[in-house]
Parts: C-alpha cells; structure tokens; sequence
C-alpha cells in the first residue's frame, strides 16, 4: 500500500476488525435494549474508526498518485484518480 506503516495492509485489515467488533457489540445492545445514548455513542465511535480509514486510505491515494505521476508523467489520469478519492471521501464528512 505505502511507506507509512499506517497505511499498510495489516494494520488496516487490524482496524476494520475492531470496528466489525464495536458493530457486533452495538448490535447487542440494541438486541439488549441499552439505553439509546449509550448506544449512539457507540455508533459515533464507529463512525469516526471508519472516517480514520478512509482518511488513511486517501492519504495512500495520495502518495501512489504522486509517485505514479512522477514516474509515468500522466499527470491528468493521476489527478482525476485523486479528484475521485476526495470527492468520495468528502461525502462522509
């Protein structure tokens, strides 16, 4: 994936395993009837894991299309790549 060891595969699949985590335990305490604050800071919990991937996930983004750029010289075909990303990744915010 890239350089940065948060942008490596492992360390990414570790994250999106802690969140199928905080899920199943969210769907427990519906399953349990906890009290709905309890359960929608649990979801705002999970919410925020996934925006760290996906932020993590653009950043690699980044730096391939950069380095792709650099070594390929289609700049126009990287940056439409990257426009893609961010216009995805700005919809969960």
């Amino acid at each position: 994936m890239s350089h940065r060891p948060d942008h490596q595969v492992d360390n990414l699949v570790k994250r999106i395993n802690r969140i199928e985590g905080q899920v199943g335990g969210i769907k427990k305490m519906i399953a349990d009837e906890k009290p709905f604050d309890e359960v929608i800071i649990q979801l705002n919990s999970a919410k925020s894991a996934i925006q760290k991937i996906s932020q993590i996930l653009l950043e690699a983004h980044a730096d391939h299309m950069f380095m792709d750029a650099a070594e390929s010289g289609q700049t126009d075909k990287e940056l439409e790549s990257l426009r893609r990303a961010i216009h995805q990744y700005s919809k969960m915010l």
